[in-house]
């Protein structure tokens, strides 16, 4: 599921994000990850050519686009990218989900009708290594600038914002209608999602459980010599049949159902964050307002008083540039605030579609899993009901219909030789078993 759209249709441009190989790097021979950023361009667009162009980043490129967004783009609803991870960074199915995730970000960034034009973005997806390394050291200087010359302006904020001295605008209440809003989303979001975790965890529990099930039946049905045996022992295939069906289910539960719950967590996030920086830029303002007032009581302090010329002077010096930054600050406001309406209204318009198919997708997983277990459930009466009392199969009864083959991870029980294989008692889907994970590590 997802808020954005992920396509690039109206922008002309496919990305893709393939190709993860593990790099090294200076003398302690650090370790990285690096990825191929595939990018077609058909037609003529803000990019320097056409056609068929790749570039290698690595995650921590992904990761300065995303705030270098963020800083370009104030109010903005930045996608989110895959996060962090201290261990296990080189694990192969890590490495898929952060590819898959890294894809995501940049088609929905190519998507977006206004961070698809910025300037950071274009460098990240053509530039070489050395102009790439070069624009990332132009624009992390100018944050340091930035850095240097506000710290009195974020403690002038600090206090207007603890004083909660902040210009009010025709639009403020609807902005808090739309954080309420976005606060319970997320509130909610989080609650279905946590609840759909422990569906997919029992239902691999229930996979396991199955496979026992089933392992129990097959030894009992050998123990037995008569026809009753046999029906006894194609009760144990059936259930190490479901086992790995109801493995499969799971499986797909959490791709198409789970996964897309927490992604559109995230992405109410990035909207709460956009939300916050409409905030910021109203303190700001705020502050820059308050700041006018006092340069122009000084001005009117030392006007007109002889001797005091030329602190009127340099107070009317002053009052200009602060003047000049509330003005700034007012128009930034604006246009912030402008933005996250956008945003907003993007946001719950694609909504609906997204909600809509990640539910369907949920509901029709559910409706094929339970023809498919009903099926498999319904092949097995023959086998039983051709049982008589006297341990002789009924006549016309010798031939029963095998049960359907499931497709699987792992194989299934289909004769009693079979049982050597399970003698651990574990699945094959299932993975090893506490004592074996650790033993590995003695």
């Amino acid at each position: 599921m997802s808020a954005t759209n992920d396509k690039q249709d109206d922008n002309s441009l496919a990305i893709s994000v393939s190709d993860p190989v593990q790099q090294t790097e200076g003398s302690m021979n650090k370790k990285y990850t690096s990825y191929k950023v595939n990018v077609y361009s058909p037609v003529p667009n803000f990019l320097s050519f056409t056609g068929n162009f790749s570039v290698l980043r690595r995650y921590s490129d992904f990761n300065w686009l995303h705030d270098s967004l963020l800083k370009e783009f104030p109010g903005a609803c930045v996608p989110p990218i895959p996060e962090k991870q201290a261990v296990a960074r080189f694990n192969p199915e890590f490495v898929e989900q952060r590819r898959v995730g890294c894809e995501r970000f940049l088609r929905r960034v190519a998507a977006h009708p206004e961070l698809f034009e910025a300037v950071c973005f274009k460098q990240f997806i053509q530039a070489d290594d050395i102009q790439f390394a070069m624009h990332k050291r132009e624009f992390s200087n100018a944050e340091k600038n930035k850095a240097k010359d506000g710290i009195f302006q974020w403690v002038a904020e600090t206090k207007t914002s603890l004083q909660n001295d902040l210009v009010r605008s025709p639009e403020d209440e609807l902005f808090e209608e739309i954080t309420h809003y976005v606060t319970s989303l997320e509130s909610q979001m989080k609650n279905v999602a946590q609840h759909t975790s422990v569906l997919v965890r029992k239902g691999k529990e229930l996979a396991n459980g199955l496979f026992e099930f089933g392992l129990a039946f097959t030894l009992l049905g050998q123990s037995e010599a008569d026809s009753l045996g046999g029906a006894l022992t194609q009760v144990g295939h059936t259930a190490d049949t479901l086992s790995v069906l109801s493995a499969d289910q799971a499986d797909k539960e959490a791709a198409k159902f789970e996964e897309p719950l927490i992604d559109y967590i995230k992405l109410i996030q990035a909207l709460k964050h956009a939300l916050a920086k409409r905030q910021e830029k109203r303190v700001t303002y705020s502050t820059n307002l308050g700041n006018v007032s006092e340069k122009q009581n000084l001005v009117n302090k030392f006007n007109g008083i002889f001797g005091k010329e030329d602190k009127a002077a340099h107070a009317n010096i002053s009052l200009q540039h602060a003047q000049h930054a509330c003005e700034m600050s007012r128009v930034d406001y604006i246009n912030v605030s402008q933005r996250v309406l956008r945003e907003v209204d993007r946001f719950n318009r694609e909504k609906e579609q997204a909600m809509r198919q990640t539910v369907m997708d949920y509901i029709i997983l559910q409706v094929e899993y339970n023809k498919r277990m009903e099926e498999v459930w319904g092949s097995l009466l023959p086998q039983l009901e051709s049982v008589n009392l006297d341990g002789q199969p009924q006549e016309g009864t010798q031939n029963q219909a095998p049960i359907p083959a499931i497709s699987g991870n792992g194989p299934t029980m289909e004769s009693g030789s079979d049982i050597k294989f399970y003698v651990s008692g574990r699945p094959p889907h299932a993975g090893p078993g506490p004592k074996e994970v650790a033993g590995a590590g003695m």
